[in-house]
Parts: C-alpha cells; structure tokens; sequence
C-alpha cells in the first residue's frame, strides 16, 4: 500500500521508542500508546471512556455475534484482549457471577474497564481481569473455561510474534475450551497502518497447528475462526 506522512510519522515515532527502550515488544508498544491515549481523553474506535460514534453499537454487535455461537450464561468465558471492556461489560451482564475472566497486555488497559463498571456489577458478577502472563494463563486453565473470545486482536499482532498469540490460547484451548476469533485475513499478509495487520490464513493455520490446535473458518470472508485442540478435531 502506499502511505502519506501521516502513515510514516508514526512509524518514524515507533522507531524511536525503540531506540529508547531496546528489546521491548511490539506489544509494548501498543500498551503504551493505548494508556496515552487515555491519559489526553483522545477518542478511539474501540478503547478507553471516549468512544468514537457507533463504538457502543459495534461493540453490541460484536458480542450478538460471538453469543450465537452457543454461549450461555453459565460457561465461563475468557476475553483474551479484553481491552477496556467495550465488549467484556456486555458479557459480564450476561454471565453468571464468577463466569467471566478478561485478560489483556497491561494494567493501564485493564484499569480503564474496570472504571466503566458500576460497584453492584463488580460486587454482583465479579468479574476476573488480570494481565496475560504465564501464572495468570496457568490459573485461568485450571477454572475449565468453555470459550474463548478474541475479537480484533490479531490485527493487532505484527507476523513475528503470532507465535507468541497462538502459544498463550494454547494454554486455554488445550484445557477444553473453544476459541472463537473475529478478525479480517486476506489472501497475503500485510500491513496496513502503523498497529495494524492482515493477516494470510494459511500462516495463522500453520501457527495454530505448530500448537497442536486447528483453526477453522466459520464464514466465507474468514473474519470468524473456530479454534480447537487437534487432538478432539
């Protein structure tokens, strides 16, 4: 594709985030952009208290979709990139108490959701959120969650660290649960703006299948993915 200055400076801003913190992860990155944003009140499609127009609506057509798939108010459910809760507070309600667990990449992320819920929904529902780590998958495992719901992460996650994404829902799909995945594929991977990627799904197949799940699309436009361990395929 071809980018304009608005596409280069902040990848020109990446760069030097780099420089200034070596080693550190796309996802770092992403992390820190997103609490920034919160800390100036700048609107956005899908994170923060400043929702862009029809973010609400989205998010609520987002999470009619996910429910179709056969969740229901007693599954426990894992929202893997849970964000600031723009589709997490709609499962919390539907849920029973102690059913949901949203997991996201910072605490920053995680402390904007839950300052868009009301103390009788915390005290009533209460709700699981915790930073996505080795001991917080570990524990989120052994609670047998049925589903897991990431929608709008994988245009998130740059090629080289997919690995990574897939090794993580490893751990909770191979427990028993079930992913579904909403996000857009093409017939190549590329990117598309500065935190945002197409992904190819043949290369997301691979990458499931490399830990040892299948991945699977549940409509012609491959935006939906059923995810599953191999061994119950």
């Amino acid at each position: 594709m071809r980018w304009g200055i608005r596409h280069w400076l902040p990848i020109a801003k990446f760069a030097l985030w780099s420089l200034r913190n070596p080693g550190a992860s796309f996802k770092q990155f992403y992390a820190e952009s997103a609490a920034n944003s919160f800390a100036i009140d700048k609107s956005h499609s899908s994170l923060g208290p400043n929702l862009k127009p029809g973010g609400l609506a989205s998010a609520r057509r987002t999470f009619d979709r996910f429910i179709k798939y056969g969740i229901r108010p007693n599954h426990t459910v894992v929202d893997y990139g849970c964000g600031t809760l723009r589709v997490g507070a709609l499962f919390i309600e539907f849920l029973e108490a102690d059913r949901y667990i949203g997991l996201d990449i910072d605490e920053r992320i995680l402390a904007a959701g839950r300052e868009q819920l009301s103390d009788e929904i915390v005290g009533t529902k209460r709700p699981t959120l915790e930073i996505i780590t080795e001991d917080s998958l570990a524990r989120v495992a052994a609670r047998n969650p049925r589903w897991v719901c990431s929608n709008g992460v994988l245009q998130h996650v740059p090629p080289d660290e997919l690995d990574e994404y897939f090794a993580s829902l490893s751990r909770l799909i191979h427990a028993g649960a079930t992913g579904l995945l909403f996000s857009h594929t093409g017939h190549e991977s590329r990117r598309t703006s500065l935190k945002s990627w197409v992904h190819d799904f043949d290369q997301l197949h691979a990458a499931a299948k490399a830990h040892g799940m299948q991945l699977e699309r549940l409509n012609r436009k491959g935006t939906i993915m059923e995810l599953r361990s191999a061994k119950g395929a």
